[in-house]
Parts: C-alpha cells; structure tokens; sequence
C-alpha cells in the first residue's frame, strides 16, 4: 500500500509515531488535553479499534508490517472524513466527521477491508462525541465498546 514513506523517510518529530507517521498519544494530548473537552465540533464520533489477538499473531508475522497495512486501510476508509492516531502499541483513536450511522458504516467497511487484505481483525468500539464531557471520558466509553466487542468475539464494530 502506497500510503507510507519508508521508515527512513518518516520525520522523527515530538507528537508524531516513528513507524507509522501518524499523530501520536502525546500530540493528541497536547492538542486536545486528556481532561478537556473535545474542541472541535466538526468530530462527531470517536472510534478505538486495536488489532485481535496481536500479541500472539506478532509472533508468527511482521507485525510492523501488519500496523502499516491496517493504518493504510483505515486512511483510505476515512477518507478525509476524520482523524486517525496511534494510540499505542496496536491501538488507534479516530475522531470522525461524520455521523454515527456514516461512521459505522466507514468502520465496518474497515474491518471488512482488514480481514480481507491482512492475516489479522480488528476490533472496534464507536461512540457519539459528548461535546459536554472531557476527552478522557469519550475515549473510555469507545474503549469499554471496543472491549465488549472483543468479549465477543472480535472482528466487529459497536457503536
């Protein structure tokens, strides 16, 4: 997928992710600050999505290669419509433009995408933005989402 400079080629910038030149936790956190609310009204949705069983399937493949894949399909899914970062390890935040039925959409079509076109599945949980409530509480709704649907079994979205 042609989305990504070679790793050479990613800027090692503060607030940027080395290996996949997305925005990272720490930009995140000073742009939008963990206890302020979510600024921008344009977000609409949050969605948390990390990769199934990662661990043990990072054992057997290149999971450097996989978390480039899997951001590639998501970029291309978002398309335009939201923001994605890497969170950590192999969790992402987006922060989407569109409405929650649209962005459930977008997501399902992502993790169709991925189980498609990578050896893996992803997990996703999708919350509608209380502009009321600081990020933090937005991010741990999506999160117990996300983590209902690996409950289940993974390779879902819940919104």
């Amino acid at each position: 997928m042609g989305l990504f400079l070679k790793r050479k080629e990613i800027p090692k910038k503060k607030g940027y992710d080395a290996l996949t030149g997305l925005k990272n936790r720490d930009y995140f956190h000073r742009t939008y600050g963990e206890l302020g609310p979510v600024k921008s009204t344009e977000h609409k949705v949050m969605a948390v999505f990390d990769i199934d069983h990662f661990k043990a399937a990072n054992d057997i493949i290149d999971g450097d290669k996989v978390l480039k894949d899997i951001v590639a399909v998501c970029l291309e899914g978002l398309d335009g419509k939201g923001e994605l970062m890497r969170w950590g390890g192999d969790e992402f935040v987006a922060v989407l433009n569109a409405g929650p039925e649209e962005s459930l959409e977008i997501m399902r079509g992502f993790t169709e995408r991925v189980k498609k076109e990578t050896p893996v599945t992803v997990s996703v949980g999708l919350v509608k933005i209380k502009h009321e409530d600081n990020f933090k509480r937005n991010y741990y709704r999506a999160v117990q989402k996300c983590y209902l649907v690996k409950e289940m079994g993974g390779n879902d979205v819940k919104l």
